[in-house]
């Protein structure tokens, strides 16, 4: 798959051939054309002033114009924002809306990834968030039953956390959050880089979000529950639980002194 150019838009600016990170393109009879070596990066589509650059087989309809550069956001609110967000380990019941999973995803998706890979998937379970349960647990229970010598190593750190289920004390795992968000990538890199970005939009929704390596761990190693994730070949690299958090937060919460090189 290739990009193409529309020869009647096209003004031979040569934008595009400056920023092809491939060098891809080049002005020829005062019309861009494509060289090969294509890695679909989209920098062409986004810096061409005319529209005259797309990419088939992607979502063209998604190109919208860009936020001017220095008017997306507030330096300072977009610092005090970060500062802000916490790790929420208590929801509050009420489902995520489909509105609002949806750009929580979209902003997984439009994550940089390394050499444009673009190669997470984004699962998301809350209707189905019961059933998730049900394998997970039963998966962990299944394994502390075997003989010790058998026992995966990580799956006794567990035991714990299902004596507390089991008894009805908190989950551990779940915390009572309406829904479970995975991230599946070949490169852990890509799949952080995404999973930031979502909390990044979840906090500005007004919802919560807490990375959640323990069910991460046991998601990625029960067959069972990734089969039900349709997580094909790719591990499973994040788990976010997120919900609308049952706690406010008037004031944001120290750091230590920053360790900070500039040269």
């Amino acid at each position: 798959m290739l990009i193409e150019i529309d020869a009647e838009r096209c003004v031979g600016c040569g934008k595009c051939v400056a920023d092809c990170v491939g060098s891809n393109l080049a002005v020829e009879d005062g019309i861009a054309q494509v060289k090969g070596r294509c890695i679909l990066c989209g920098h062409c589509v986004a810096v061409c002033p005319t529209a005259a650059v797309s990419i088939p087989g992607y979502d063209m309809a998604d190109v919208e114009p860009a936020a001017p550069a220095g008017e997306t956001i507030d330096a300072a609110d977009l610092l005090r924002a970060i500062k802000s967000r916490r790790s929420v380990r208590s929801f509050k019941p009420e489902p995520v809306s489909r509105q609002e999973l949806e750009l929580v995803l979209q902003a997984g998706r439009y994550t940089a990834t390394a050499k444009n890979a673009q190669g997470c998937r984004f699962i998301v379970v809350q209707d189905g968030l019961a059933e998730l349960k049900r394998l997970v647990w039963d998966g962990i229970g299944d394994l502390l039953a075997l003989p010790a010598e058998e026992k995966p190593r990580w799956a006794k750190l567990y035991k714990p956390f299902l004596r507390d289920a089991q008894a009805g004390k908190q989950d551990f795992l779940f915390r009572d959050a309406p829904a479970v968000a995975y991230v599946a990538a070949e490169r852990a890199d890509d799949a952080g880089l995404a999973a930031q970005n979502m909390e990044l939009m979840a906090a500005s929704l007004g919802l919560g979000v807490l990375f959640n390596g323990y069910l991460c761990r046991a998601s990625e190693e029960l067959p069972a529950v990734r089969a039900f994730l349709e997580a094909d070949e790719r591990p499973l690299q994040m788990c976010l639980l997120l919900g609308c958090p049952a706690v406010s937060y008037p004031r944001t919460a120290p750091r230590m002194p920053g360790d900070f090189v500039v040269k």
